[in-house]
């Protein structure tokens, strides 16, 4: 059984982890890291991942924090050889590329990933492939009025899939961001030539989109040898 450690286990994507790992036989929650530390509980709650580390024996730390809480958590696990899969958006090249370097000199592994939703993966697929025949691109990102990134993380990374493919830089005008309520997160990628437009769209109407995908990564983390961006690593 996979023991999980899971960091803003109190946030909204934190504690629908939480439920959701409950109904898994062969992974269960050991501890949680939070701003409050709570030790009295059937799951103690750190605020400081390194106490986790050092204290609870564990296979994978899930964070669905705050990016500059996550960059920190994902060194120190990944300088102690864990294994780490990160929800947590804002992570830029510079970064990534950074704990890749940490994971390969400290045998760490893990996933970075933008979005767990697998039909996120097949729309940046989709797009990838469109990108061979249009050069005409605009992202569009909706997303609920507490989301903190803007644009978000899968708008970037739909753009960057569109730079490496173009083999250009798209401007920052062609992505553009919407923060409404009642809106969880819808993804749209408008493509064009001068005779024909084409629409990929993506919508999470519930956080249950992102279940499968959170699982997967959970349990497959360990089979990889370096920290890898993107859940379609992790996808046959």
């Amino acid at each position: 059984m996979k023991k999980i450690v899971v960091g803003g286990l109190n946030g909204k994507m934190g504690s629908f982890l939480v439920e959701a790992l409950k109904n898994e036989e062969d992974l269960k929650l050991v501890a949680g890291v939070s701003e409050v530390e709570d030790l009295t509980g059937d799951i103690p709650v750190y605020s400081d991942p390194q106490k986790v580390i050092n204290e609870i024996e564990f296979d994978v730390y899930v964070d669905f924090t705050v990016y500059e809480f996550a960059k920190i958590a994902s060194e120190l696990m990944l300088k102690s050889g864990k294994s780490i899969v990160i929800g947590t958006t804002g992570f830029n090249k510079a970064d990534v590329d950074y704990l890749k370097d940490v994971a390969r000199q400290y045998g760490g592994r893990g996933v970075i990933a933008p979005n767990f939703s697998i039909g996120a993966i097949l729309i940046n697929k989709f797009t990838e492939m469109c990108s061979h025949y249009f050069d005409n691109f605009e992202i569009v990102e909706y997303h609920h009025i507490n989301k903190k990134d803007k644009p978000s993380g899968t708008a970037v990374y739909l753009a960057n899939t569109l730079d490496c493919s173009l083999k250009r830089k798209l401007a920052s005008t062609h992505v553009h961001s919407i923060r409404m309520p009642g809106i969880l997160a819808k993804h749209q990628v408008l493509i064009s030539d001068d005779y024909q437009t084409l629409e990929l769209i993506h919508q999470s109407n519930s956080r249950h989109s992102f279940e499968k995908g959170i699982i997967l990564a959970i349990r497959k983390v360990e089979n990889l040898n370096e920290l890898v961006y993107g859940l379609q690593h992790l996808i046959d």
